[in-house]
């Protein structure tokens, strides 16, 4: 009989020891974002582990307990002295520590879920004691601090994690993800089509057969619209496609068409977000007096791919 509660005792002792490193092991965050993913697993272990003071003393409590009550048990089987205290030690280290540690350190949240009862009724019968305990760990040691990773440690992680071969990000989505990261490092100047490279037209200009056949040669799609060098308008060429005589002039054809202006220094994200809500394509970046080059949503979005886009128009 005694060796039946022996064997009990260290299973106990074991399950103590492992749920303590195991679920104290888990992340709350990550927890709580597979929860919120659909994970039941997750959503059976985060209402346990969300209060980890308590968890950590009620583990800690039920362990030592069970070692101590093994100790008397294994004491009157094998007796004392040094070979009996070999022999117990030896059985509480390999079958009550380190087994359990190395199994559900690796499947804690898996484990966890499958005992979250068991772990709610030890908690309800150590309550009395484990409560007070944790009660002044809390006001001692404050709110458990959120895990934040930073720019370039998010991006350190999707790297990683694109290399995995068990990964189902591919190379486009790291791009796009990292990309997306790098918006915010990269400023307008970086980006923009300097004002001598920018192909415009002007307000007054007739747009007749000669003029029309340059804009479509060009390979662009917009022209910035210029008077006394400040842009006015952008003149979309496809409203000029199948004309090939006179139609008016640049101002007839290029009302309606609206843009932002971007100071010198704006970060990309923030052009982005400001051409997504105005609704345009281009931007205009002015300086201290004057404007110095446009911004175009394909601009942008080379930024977030990675690499240039080609096609058959530019911006």
């Amino acid at each position: 009989m005694n060796i039946v509660i022996i064997i009990t005792l260290i299973a106990a002792s074991g399950m103590f020891s492992g749920l303590t490193i195991g679920l104290m092991g888990l992340s709350i965050d990550e927890v709580k974002r597979s929860s919120d993913l659909g994970d039941a697993n997750a959503i059976r272990v985060l209402p346990i582990i969300k209060k980890g003071n308590l968890l950590l003393v009620t583990l800690l409590l039920g362990n030592t307990a069970v070692n101590a009550t093994l100790s008397i048990f294994l004491g009157g089987l094998i007796g004392t002295g040094i070979m009996a205290g070999i022999i117990s030690t030896a059985l509480i280290l390999v079958f009550g520590e380190i087994l359990p540690a190395a199994i559900l350190t690796r499947h804690a949240l898996f484990v966890g879920a499958r005992v979250s009862t068991l772990v709610r009724l030890l908690i309800f019968i150590f309550y009395p004691i484990s409560f007070p305990i944790a009660y002044v760990l809390d006001k001692a040691l404050g709110d458990e601090m959120p895990t934040l990773l930073n720019r370039h440690e998010l991006r350190h992680v999707i790297e990683t994690h694109q290399k995995s071969e068990k990964s189902d990000i591919d190379t486009l989505d790291r791009d796009l993800i990292l990309g997306a990261l790098s918006l915010q490092d990269k400023r307008v100047e970086d980006i923009m089509t300097p004002k001598e490279k920018v192909h415009t037209v002007g307000l007054k200009d007739e747009l007749n057969a000669e003029l029309i056949a340059e804009l479509k040669e060009s390979g662009y799609t917009r022209f910035p619209v210029v008077q006394d060098d400040r842009i006015v308008g952008v003149l979309n060429i496809k409203r000029l496609l199948g004309m090939g005589h006179e139609m008016g002039k640049v101002e007839d054809f290029s009302a309606g068409h609206k843009f932002v202006h971007i100071q010198t220094g704006a970060k990309a994200d923030d052009i982005l977000h400001r051409m997504i809500k105005g609704k345009v394509h281009m931007a205009t970046v002015v300086g201290h007096s004057e404007w110095v080059g446009i911004v175009t949503m394909e601009d942008i979005l080379e930024e977030l791919v990675g690499h240039e886009i080609s096609d058959e128009f530019g911006h």
